[in-house]
């Protein structure tokens, strides 16, 4: 049996962790190279550092000794005392340049370079030592001896420090270019080492995710078929071939895998759904016969809060229309006495008919508006300037305003941008806010309604403010409830502020309402222009 063929039982994450074991080892591998090639290139290349350092030192080392030469032949034999400074100083530098040295031959185990630093350790101090014996002469004006000093023991001195400063530095650059060389190499098999161990891991696992894949796929297919010849079945009206057939392409699926569970338990819900067809389309006719008889009682609920709106301001419009019938019935009357009268004043008569069809065209225009706004269906949304929603929604309200006393101040911003909108639908709203200010101003000794439109962010708002008795905080939370009122029993029903609020989320704007109690309310209307 293959390795393969034992992944055919084995669940989709135990699969599926088999990519991931291997991507691990392969990090492991490639790491454990990058590591290793790391150490030995941080290794060379500290090695050619220090070698470099070396090189340095002793370099600074033959520096000194010829500078503290001049400066000796200048205080011996041209008697300049003031080089006296700079010998002693150079001479306790070459100390700490050996120490330096010597420290570097054995971080590396440099056995000719550690041999070279402690038999010339000895030259160094004595040096030291004769170089300042010198500078005590030449103080004490003793410059012959001081000379004599200086050839006999200070130049064999510096000659052997000198021989050492060659022989330490002979193999030095060739030692560095070996070992850059040496790293050119390294770098070379790192790039082949680290290339091989990556495309190899590739194909390992792209050969492992193939296989998976063939694994997955193939009882997927089978699936989607069983599932394609499910919906044919269903489609076509209960067609049984396609059944059978998608019942012989799960049966086909027989991995051990989620899938096939999966085309178990697709089988057991195949019978399920048989059963449960006939339920579900008796049950969705039900609520179709449900959610129709809702939208009946949803537009029969909006009509009756219209026909309430308009029962608020009958009063109103009852005076509103008496008005204009009691100027016609007026001119009438004198009409007929001039048409009676000898001579026949004609401009008379006709100034009198003028005002008669003007009373009537103002009493036609309330009635007209009165009609639209009942008998209002719903219509498609068109651009609208909202003051003249606004100027006519004031048709209807006027009168009522007059009645009871109410001043209404109208603060409209020009220039707004119109709203899509159903017209007459947001004339209820602003109708029926309108309303609900009127009837909070009563008992109030001032009364006053201000209505003022504006724009904030390309949203058109309509405040509509009055300075009645306002709301606590309790109850301005409950307003646009359905069936929440604070009216009298008898007067209102509560779903006037709910409807209102169901046609401003519908046109995707916002009813909020701002009060305080003994002070007033402001409701804001906010569409989006």
């Amino acid at each position: 049996m293959s390795f393969f063929a034992l992944t055919q039982n084995l669940s989709i994450s135990k699969k599926f962790s088999l990519p991931s074991f291997l991507y691990a080892f392969g990090l492991v591998v490639i790491g454990t190279t990058v590591w290793f090639f790391y150490t030995g290139f941080r290794d060379s290349n500290e090695l050619i550092t220090d070698l470099v350092k070396q090189k340095s030192r002793l370099s600074e080392l033959s520096s000194n000794l010829a500078k503290m030469n001049d400066d000796l032949v200048q205080l011996l034999y041209l008697k300049q005392q003031d080089r006296d400074g700079d010998i002693l100083a150079r001479a306790e530098t070459l100390q700490s340049i050996l120490v330096e040295f010597k420290f570097l031959a054995e971080k590396h185990d440099f056995i000719n370079d550690r041999s070279l630093a402690e038999e010339i350790e000895p030259s160094i101090d004595e040096l030291r030592l004769h170089l300042i014996r010198i500078v005590g002469l030449t103080l004490n004006k003793d410059r012959l001896g001081a000379r004599t000093l200086y050839e006999k023991n200070y130049l064999p001195g510096a000659g052997q420090v000198m021989l050492f400063s060659s022989e330490a530095l002979y193999g030095k650059s060739e030692q560095i270019d070996a070992l850059y060389r040496r790293i050119q190499r390294r770098e070379v098999q790192f790039l082949i080492v680290l290339l091989t161990e990556f495309v190899s891991i590739l194909m390992i696992i792209y050969l492992l995710h193939k296989q998976l894949a063939i694994q997955l796929i193939k009882p997927i297919n089978q699936l989607h078929a069983a599932t394609r010849a499910i919906v044919k079945h269903y489609r076509v009206g209960g067609d049984e071939d396609y059944f059978n057939t998608a019942i012989s392409l799960l049966k086909k699926i027989k991995t051990g895998d989620e899938i096939g569970l999966l085309s178990k338990n697709f089988r057991g819900m195949i019978a399920t759904i048989e059963k449960g067809t006939a339920d579900i389309e008796a049950t969705n006719q039900k609520l179709t016969n449900t959610n129709g008889a809702l939208i009946d009682a949803q537009k029969q609920l909006v009509q009756s809060a219209k026909m309430a709106s308009i029962g608020s301001i009958s009063a109103g419009l009852a005076h509103e229309l008496n008005q204009p019938l009691g100027a016609i019935g007026l001119c009438a009357q004198l009409a007929k006495r001039l048409l009676g009268g000898d001579p026949l004043d004609t401009q008379k008569i006709m100034q009198k008919l003028d005002k008669i069809i003007k009373q009537v065209d103002r009493s036609s225009k309330i009635i007209k508006h009165l009609k639209v706004f009942s008998r209002h269906k719903g219509v498609l949304s068109e651009a609208t300037d909202i003051n003249w929603i606004i100027d006519e929604s004031f048709v209807l309200v006027a009168a009522s305003m007059k009645l009871n006393s109410v001043k209404v101040v109208t603060e409209l911003a020009d220039n707004l941008p119109k709203i899509p909108c159903d017209y007459i639908q947001i004339e209820q709203v602003l109708t029926n806010l309108i309303s609900n200010a009127r009837d909070a101003l009563e008992g109030a000794t001032e009364k006053l309604i201000t209505i003022r439109s504006y724009l904030v962010n390309n949203t058109v708002c309509i405040d509509v403010e009055d300075n009645g008795c306002g709301m606590p905080n309790t109850v301005a939370e409950k307003v646009f409830d359905p069936f929440f009122t604070t009216k009298e029993v008898g007067k209102g029903m509560g779903m006037g502020m709910s409807i209102s609020y169901g046609i401003v989320k519908e046109h995707k704007g916002e009813l909020s309402v701002v009060s305080e109690e003994g002070q007033g309310s402001r409701f804001t209307l906010s569409l989006p222009a």
